[in-house]
């Protein structure tokens, strides 16, 4: 990772300078996909499955998740089973008519370093276009 910063100054010699920035980033957590994006017709489910992996370095448990607001879209975690290292969410949503839906997971963990994952669901229906004669 590189980042440049402009720091400006009262120095009448040097009023601003470039302080460059370096370093290794680690990854503590892999999650596939950080956005859910569901699309499908009125009395459809519309399902998916987010995937949660903790680096090993960086190991934590989740011990919670809400969700932002009551919508018509359901989720579950899931722990890890047996020797599976990653957690799961999965997500299903229906609706009767043609609406637009979304929700934010927000996921609580034990990390230090990432004590909070959030997590947007999108699910759109839209009534089929009937043919024109």
């Amino acid at each position: 990772m590189k980042k440049v910063i402009v720091v400006k100054t009262d120095d009448p010699e040097k009023k601003k300078f470039k302080l460059i920035v370096t370093g290794p980033v680690e990854k503590v957590v892999d999650v596939k996909p950080s956005s859910v994006y569901l699309n499908g017709n009125p009395g459809d489910t519309l399902e998916a499955v987010v995937k949660i992996t903790p680096s090993d370095k960086y190991k934590f448990s989740i011990l919670g998740m809400e969700q932002k607001t009551n919508s018509r879209i359901e989720a579950k975690l899931i722990e890890p089973k047996g020797d599976d290292k990653f957690w799961e969410v999965k997500i299903k949503s229906t609706s009767e008519k043609a609406d637009d839906l979304y929700d934010v997971l927000t996921l609580k963990t034990d990390s230090k370093y990432r004590p909070k994952l959030a997590i947007r669901v999108y699910a759109i229906f839209i009534e089929k276009q009937k043919p024109k004669s």
